[in-house]
């Protein structure tokens, strides 16, 4: 498999673990995690396997420095290139915005010629809605706060099995 960059704005340390355990089941022999506060356009640019990841603050807001980030996504040349999103929200304090941010990351990303992996199933999640919703699923991995740890834990070991198949 060919070298993955994940790239994730942390502001309380949830997504960077997140991050780092989704590095763990990833069979890349590079896999390189970058704080969005400390990435630049030339380290997005030289991945062709990207993951993208953004916790969803209040009604909907990106992770601040996910916000600045998103300036850099957009001027880099990205076209070719998988990409894949995960996030966390919280669906029983935001049941009409759970995981925007994946949907925010996704539209940023429209147009960028860019090939999306990793969709995944609404099945067992409970909200109301979320922009991170495209043809009735997930555009990326969403994790709950509100779900036990058991559960996000193998979420996210049968989103990196996706990702092992797709981005190689």
């Amino acid at each position: 498999m060919e070298p993955i960059g994940i790239f994730y704005g942390s502001t309380t340390g949830n997504t960077k673990k997140i991050a780092q355990k989704i590095k763990e089941h990833l069979k890349s022999e590079t896999i390189d995690l970058y704080n969005v506060r400390d990435a630049s356009k030339a380290d997005l640019e030289k991945y062709n396997n990207i993951i993208l990841g953004s916790s969803t603050w209040g009604e909907g807001e990106l992770q601040e420095d996910f916000k600045r980030f998103l300036e850099v996504i957009k001027k880099a040349k990205l076209k070719g290139k998988k990409v894949a999103i995960f996030g966390i929200g919280d669906s029983s304090i935001y049941p009409d915005s759970f995981a925007d941010a994946l949907g925010v990351i996704f539209e940023a990303l429209e147009g960028k010629g860019v090939i999306f992996v990793g969709e995944f199933s609404t099945r067992g999640y409970h909200f109301e809605k979320s922009l991170a919703i495209f043809d009735d699923k997930f555009v990326g991995l969403p994790l709950d706060d509100d779900s036990d740890e058991d559960q996000n834990r193998a979420r996210i070991a049968i989103w990196s099995d996706l990702l092992n198949q797709k981005m190689n």
